[in-house]
């Protein structure tokens, strides 16, 4: 093993060589931390045969019980000795039901004593996080949701539909089980249960019945990309289950449990487990039913969003386009250079980004004087705004903390912080918590306080004094540190350390795997990183420079009476973390926060990224007045998307990182965070121009669009691969030409609850056969994307849901109809450059010409295109508005249906839409037409004037832009097919 010296040497030689990290101001100090701050190793309870199984508790008998028409309300007591399975038992608890609205009820259990017996116990405060209210006016009696308990042989209750008594929810046959540090709910599935969300998970969008979702937000680790069916950085705990009834239609509802403690919920036959480490039982049930009686999967989900997390931000207009970052860019001169290859590459490029690579010392908010100058900066950003092109940059909410030993080692973040006493306790000495992270030892605000919402928002707005850019990202929220318990205690004089572990892209830390199938492209390249990689294992295994700590095993811990054990309960959830630890990765669960309970980060730990991002959120709304704040988590909690968009983490470069990242989208427009995406090729490990092509054209129908990669890998910008960037322009002149779709539906989202990005059986909710479907998905209810997603292929298969039920879908790029049988699998071509999008017949589409940016683009002309079903009719929606303000001056909705050969537009609202219509094409039509009439602006234009062609069962009408030079849809207008 390579002394410690040795290795800074090795290390700083390697730096000054490679460029692994842009000079700073700031010197870094290579220091371990030492080894006794090791978490010890823990047996996940799930996994502990020896663990005692709650339901042989006795769980409790209700009295007292008091109904009405909203609901009722009953005390449960304790039926029979105490239980101890993980936790104190709490002998006395209150029940409440309540019909909240008609198509919501909402049950909870909560300690009858919270200021005596149980003061430990938290209860989520309904002003951190929203709880759903009564409407007033749904009583029992037209709920379309009923409750039904019993005492025997304890308590447990049923709910079920009120129209056909369908049992939705059982625990008939289970105990509650309610201790201090452990509560749980078992109810009973149907056999063969179709369970999806809970959300965040690298997971098959199926929920499989041999599964547990681990709930505690989690850093998953930087170099190995993020772990399948681990516990990662979101908390959604929301599922929705959707039955088949043999040929009549589906029915479908949801579950949401209002709780941020850490918890688990184990998906096993005929049943489902929720487990939590603490709080109450505070359970929503949602019919998913909808005005017509049915019952469906997306009904569901508007529920879950109108009426319980609330409803996502509207999105600014230019966050549609293409994105991209890298941990890599060393200094300015290297991202200006990244911005002019796009632009030489012709691939469409609205935001630049960039790492922690610009801060000095890796301090937010601080620019590195050398790298990054600040004047320097801030002119380059303006010349990103003159071209309509926008800059984002990557914060941390860890805070560095002053060397005291040290008079020239000043952060004025920090000391403005500590002047409020606004950062998190260590409650074992009262100072600030000193955990430790990229900068080294390091502070978290306590967003318990108003002072470190305004703290915070005078340190955003400060740097944007500055250097002006456009929105912000919140990067290790969750909160990560990178040591055990607050390890900066005593050690302050050493700052700044080094994390501890290599950094990527430092010596023996370089990345050298590469995606599937590379070895088959690329056998020289491919033989070459194998060798590379040996040598670098061979060097490490002889002289690691971050030597792994030693661990101990703790035994599960027994229940004390009167002591709730923080650190180590006794129920152990399977957190990703090494060892499994609570206190692993993070800011220990003793904590405590500054508000007048000196709540403690057991009960907090998980909202901490919905905390940091809603306090950037009003941060951006005093820097921008009046604007949408862009702002983007990686921690989040169920509500998360009223304030913050997310992205999917450090993914890898892999086929199976790719496909995943499908159910990854789908999760989370159920979680109600429409804006998101993955990042496109991947974060860790290589990616090749196979996988980076056929990922940049997937990715460009996710709703957040960017590639972004880590320091230590090769280059992935779409210009390093002539294929790559000829499938990115492709793609992207796809969806920019949507953009008004794209804006439409994330309008829907804002106000009604709706879906981005779908999976085929929300759309085909009778069908099925779709409903483990999800390398194929919808972006809204008309575009069909079938990506491929397996290497060195040019062609894919899919179906094509809805034929033979009067559906119709026509390729994008030739509005050629697809015929094929109902539920065939299709097999497709798709060269190495191309992706298959299909249009859903019944739909008319608002199309403009592509520009460079999303500025260009709104400023061309306009085009619709009609695809017909099979009745010859088709409709649709477009939403217009400035694109940027939070509460628009003016707005418009056009509306069209296309029947019996004339297509109509209604608009309604004020918005000027200045760009001209030029065109309109009517694809899937059964008869040549053989004139046109176009009836706009109280004047009528026939047959010669516009131009009317035809070909292949598509009608062409051109040359329309000279009747609406004024504007496409100040006026209605009328266009006539005579046959």
């Amino acid at each position: 093993m390579l002394p410690l010296s040795r290795v800074v040497a090795v290390l700083a030689l390697a730096t000054a060589v490679n460029g692994a990290s842009p000079t700073t101001s700031i010197t870094q100090t290579y220091t371990l931390v030492p080894q006794v701050d090791a978490a010890p190793s823990l047996t996940p309870t799930i996994q502990d045969s020896t663990a005692p199984n709650p339901q042989k508790c006795p769980g409790y008998k209700a009295s007292n019980v008091i109904e009405n028409d909203q609901g009722l309300t009953a005390d449960l007591t304790l039926a029979g000795p105490n239980c101890q399975a993980f936790g104190n038992d709490i002998n006395d608890l209150l029940l409440k039901v309540e019909y909240q609205a008609k198509e919501r009820l909402n049950v909870k259990i909560y300690p009858k004593y919270l200021s005596a017996q149980n003061t430990s116990q938290y209860i989520l405060p309904s002003p951190i996080v929203p709880a759903p209210e009564s409407d007033g006016k749904t009583t029992k009696s037209n709920s379309d949701l009923s409750f039904d308990w019993s005492n025997s042989p304890s308590f447990q209750f049923n709910i079920s539909r009120t129209s056909n008594g369908e049992l939705l929810f059982s625990t008939w046959g289970n105990v509650l089980v309610y201790e201090d540090q452990f509560l749980e709910v078992k109810t009973s599935m149907v056999p063969d249960y179709n369970v999806y969300g809970l959300a965040e998970n690298i997971h098959d969008f199926y929920l499989s019945q041999n599964y547990t979702q681990t709930f505690w937000n989690s850093d998953a680790g930087i170099t190995s990309g993020n772990p399948v069916d681990g516990n990662i950085y979101g908390v959604h705990p929301f599922y929705q289950e959707t039955r088949y009834h043999s040929g009549k239609n589906s029915t479908s509802h949801g579950v949401y449990a209002r709780n941020a403690h850490g918890q688990e919920w184990l998906l096993r036959t005929n049943s489902l487990t929720y487990r939590t480490l603490g709080g109450s039982i505070d359970f929503y049930f949602l019919s998913g039913q909808n005005e017509k009686g049915g019952s469906t999967a997306a009904e569901t989900i508007r529920q879950y969003h109108s009426g319980c997390v609330g409803l996502p931000a509207m999105q600014l207009f230019w966050s549609l386009g293409l994105h991209q970052c890298r941990l890599g860019y060393d200094n300015l001169s290297m991202i200006e250079q990244v911005v002019e290859n796009y632009k030489a590459a012709n691939i469409p490029l609205e935001g630049i980004w960039t790492d922690f690579d610009m801060f000095d010392g890796y301090r937010s908010f601080i620019n590195n004087p050398v790298s990054y100058p600040v004047d320097e900066m801030a002119n380059w950003v303006d010349k990103l705004h003159q071209n309509n092109q926008y800059y984002v940059p990557l914060i941390w909410t860890n805070i560095y903390r002053e060397n005291p030993t040290n008079p020239n080692d000043t952060y004025p973040p920090y000391a403005r912080g500590a002047e409020l006493e606004t950062f998190i306790r260590n409650p074992a000495s009262g100072d600030f918590y000193n955990g430790n992270n990229w900068p080294g030892f390091s502070v978290w605000g306590d967003f318990m306080l108003q002072s470190s919402y305004s703290w915070w928002a005078n340190e955003i707005k400060t740097w944007h004094d500055q250097i002006p850019f456009d929105g912000l990202l919140s990067d290790l929220s969750e909160p990560a540190s990178y040591c055990v318990g607050s390890c900066g205690d005593g050690k302050l004089d050493l700052n700044p350390v080094h994390v501890p572990e290599l950094i990527p892209g430092e010596p023996l830390n370089m990345d050298y795997e590469y995606p599937e199938g590379f070895s088959v492209s690329n056998k020289s390249d491919a033989a070459a990183a194998s060798s590379a990689a040996a040598s670098q294992s061979s060097v490490l295994q002889t002289s690691t420079p971050f030597p792994a700590a030693t661990t101990t095993t703790l035994g599960r811990t027994e229940p004390t009476p009167g002591v709730r054990n923080l650190t180590y309960p006794p129920y152990v959830i399977n957190n990703v973390q090494a060892g499994h630890a609570l206190v692993k990765g993070t800011i220990s669960p003793d904590a405590t926060h500054n508000d007048p309970a000196n709540t403690t980060e057991y009960e907090m730990h998980n909202l901490f990224g919905y905390q940091s991002s809603n306090a950037s959120y009003h941060a951006l709304l005093e820097v921008f007045p009046g604007r949408r704040p862009f702002s983007m988590s990686r921690g989040t909690f169920a509500g998360s998307g009223r304030f913050a968009s997310h992205w999917g983490g450090d993914n890898t470069s892999t086929w199976g990182s790719m496909f995943l990242a499908i159910s990854h989208v789908l999760t989370h427009m159920m979680a109600g965070i429409p804006m998101f995406g993955t990042n496109a090729c991947g974060y860790t490990h290589n990616a090749d121009f196979d996988l980076c092509s056929r990922w940049m054209a997937m990715a460009a129908f996710f709703p957040f669009y960017r590639n972004h990669n880590i320091r230590g890998t090769i280059p992935q910008e779409p210009y390093v691969w002539s294929s790559v960037a000829e499938a990115s322009r492709r793609a992207i002149a796809v969806r920019y030409s949507l953009l008004n779709y794209i804006y439409t539906l994330f309008y829907y989202a804002h106000t009604e609850g709706d879906t981005v990005v779908r999976a085929l059986a929300w759309e085909f909710p009778n069908d099925e056969t779709l409903k483990t479907t999800y390398s194929q998905f919808l972006l809204g209810p008309s575009i069909l994307v079938t990506p491929v997603l397996t290497p060195n292929s040019d062609t894919v298969r899919g179906v094509f849901p809805g034929i033979g039920k009067g559906t119709r879908w026509y390729d994008w790029y030739t509005l050629q109809e697809v015929h094929a049988k109902p539920q065939e699998n299709v097999t497709l071509s798709a060269p190495l450059e191309h992706i298959n999008v299909h249009a859903r017949g019944g739909t008319v589409f608002t199309l403009q010409e592509p520009g460079y940016t999303t500025t260009a683009t709104r400023n061309n002309s306009f085009a619709l295109l009609a695809t017909l079903d099979d009745n010859q009719y088709a409709q649709g929606t477009v939403y217009f508005d400035d694109g940027v303000s939070l509460v628009p001056n003016a707005t418009k909705i056009v509306s069209f249906t296309y029947i019996n050969g004339t297509l109509q537009a209604v608009s309604n609202g004020t918005y000027h839409v200045s760009a001209p219509l030029a065109n309109i094409t009517i694809a899937g039509l059964k008869l040549q037409p053989r004139g046109v009439q176009f009836h706009y602006n109280d004047k009528m234009y026939n047959d010669t004037s516009p131009s009317l062609e035809y070909s292949n069962g598509t009608a062409y009408v051109t040359d329309l832009a000279q009747f609406t030079s004024h504007g496409a849809f100040e006026d209605n207008f009328q266009l006539t097919l005579h046959f």
